[in-house]
């Protein structure tokens, strides 16, 4: 790995600190832009890795969820700022939209570059079933409409960790593989932490979990950013 990665590395890691150090909610205009150096940060050392490895079809579906991420990662901090709260339900479910596709591109590339065993299912159905019952029966949440999708949801967000359970008994890089699983382990306990925030109707200890939520995710992109160095 040439001085180039280990820099943005740096940078990603200083950056996502600061945001999370200060994020306070993400109610202020100087959290909004440390959320978006932070995203911006950890996508574009997502992209080094094409630099570093070369160009595959595999690499730029990874990167191409980053990027969608990133954007994910705007929109959902708009709701919080008191101009755009009237619109908060549309703004946050384009959010939602934006991390479900990249979802879709972070499977595509495992697919691609490892291909499928059918047992991931069963992983993701597992793990759904914690992320859905077991959250809802520890923070007593309140899907509300959202409720019926809510099981659909939990396998879906869940198939990522089932796949990267898959690769690492590929015999890919050892390294690269657990960054990876660990990354979408810490992808996925983000998930279940934003759970409570939005639907765990403790206004007061959102605050608290705001720092769990955004810990664990920058944690997660810029991990698997750092394994797509060692894999592809």
């Amino acid at each position: 790995m040439d001085v180039m990665f280990w820099c943005l590395l740096v940078l990603a890691v200083v950056t996502a600190v600061l945001f999370v150090v200060f994020s306070n909610g993400q109610k202020s205009f100087l959290s909004l832009s440390l959320k978006t150096l932070a995203s911006f940060c950890f996508t574009v050392l997502a992209f080094s890795a094409i630099l570093v490895k070369g160009v595959s079809v595999p690499t730029w579906l990874f990167c191409l969820g980053f990027v969608v991420s990133c954007f994910g990662d705007i929109i959902l901090a708009l709701p919080d700022m008191q101009e755009l709260r009237a619109r908060s339900i549309m703004i946050t479910l384009i959010g939602g939209l934006c991390f479900a596709v990249a979802h879709v591109f972070y499977l595509s590339a495992m697919f691609v570059a490892f291909g499928f065993e059918w047992w991931t299912l069963l992983v993701a159905v597992a793990l759904g079933a914690v992320f859905y019952w077991g959250n809802k029966a520890v923070g007593k949440l309140n899907y509300g409409k959202l409720n019926a999708g809510m099981p659909v949801y939990s396998v879906f967000v869940s198939m990522v960790v089932g796949v990267s359970i898959f690769v690492l008994t590929t015999g890919a890089n050892l390294t690269g593989s657990i960054l990876l699983l660990l990354g979408f382990i810490l992808f996925w306990l983000s998930d279940i932490v934003l759970m409570h925030i939005y639907f765990g109707n403790k206004p007061d200890k959102n605050k608290f979990l705001y720092y769990f939520n955004l810990s664990f995710y920058y944690a997660a992109q810029i991990l698997i950013a750092c394994s797509l160095v060692f894999l592809l």
